[in-house]
């Protein structure tokens, strides 16, 4: 049975513009009880659960908008509201229970606005979550230091993205070769890594052309040379075929399926049907909670 590669539990994403200090202290105070729920979980505490509970009602009662209520719940004190806060409160996230099994090929879907975005940034260790946990290879990243992540990124994970991010001085290979540079490859073992995923994606006789030499298409299977060059655990897509004709979107996604079957994992966010049928598994995200 396929293992799971990537976990997220109680995922929240909480952004607060504008002088909300009641939902500031509220956010603060769930800070701090989730820090101590997090140590609860490194000691195997008895309290652990007494803590997730106080912890979940309270986030609960944030998400419902009443502040006052979650820090009031957190810490038993009465907190003064001020008649002239102003501002917002962002639920980017709130909440987010998901597994994902190695060698999926998962879509994520839903309407502009839902998280979509949000979601790939901290599925791609991109950015960190306000609470909640992301498991990687079963280790909880949330636990490592910002400076130690890009390690992380570089060696896990790769990114494929709708404008394919090629630097345009560079040749095909040599694109491709970068992100050995940066995980500290060996000189000698770059170039024969990268003509070997380049020939992956059926460019081997393009070694050697520039962007601005290439297709649309060709220049999105050098970016997908380029993310499985390093052999990651999982490879993000973020609307990958968007700027793709629907033949080019086509041949992409076989590609796509090809590199799967192979047992690369990919989790790709799209707004194309068509591209979501060609996954395995589709995640739908509507006001940053996974659909049921």
């Amino acid at each position: 049975m396929p293992k799971t590669i990537l976990k997220l539990v109680n995922l929240r994403k909480v952004y607060i513009m504008g002088n909300m200090k009641t939902a500031k202290c509220a956010q603060k105070s769930i800070l701090k009880l989730h820090k101590k729920y997090e140590k609860s979980l490194s000691d195997n505490s008895k309290d652990q659960k007494s803590i997730y509970n106080i912890l979940n009602q309270a986030q609960e009662l944030f998400a419902k908008e009443k502040y006052a209520d979650a820090y009031t719940y957190i810490t038993g004190k009465d907190i003064q509201q001020s008649d002239n806060e102003k501002g917002v409160v962002v639920h980017a996230l709130n909440g987010i229970n998901l597994e994902i099994k190695s060698g999926e090929m998962v879509a994520i879907m839903g309407p502009s606005g839902s998280g979509k975005s949000t979601l790939l940034n901290m599925l791609g260790l991109l950015d960190t979550p306000t609470t909640g946990q992301i498991f990687l290879r079963n280790i909880n990243v949330t636990d490592i230091s910002n400076n130690k992540l890009p390690a992380i990124r570089s060696r896990e994970l790769g990114f494929v993205f709708q404008s394919f991010n090629l630097i345009p001085t560079l040749t095909a290979i040599e694109n491709v070769m970068l992100p050995l540079k940066y995980s500290k490859v060996p000189i000698g073992d770059r170039k024969k890594m990268a003509t070997k995923a380049l020939k992956m994606v059926n460019l081997s006789d393009r070694l050697h052309h520039t962007p601005n030499e290439l297709s649309g298409g060709q220049r999105q299977r050098v970016a997908i040379a380029r993310s499985i060059v390093n052999k990651p655990a999982i490879i993000f897509g973020d609307e990958l075929t968007g700027e793709l004709d629907t033949k080019m979107t086509r041949e992409i996604m076989e590609l796509v399926k090809k590199l799967n079957d192979k047992g690369q994992t990919f989790i790709i966010v799209t707004h194309n049907p068509a591209v979501a049928k060609m996954c395995k598994r589709t995640i739908t995200i509507i006001d940053g909670k996974v659909a049921k």
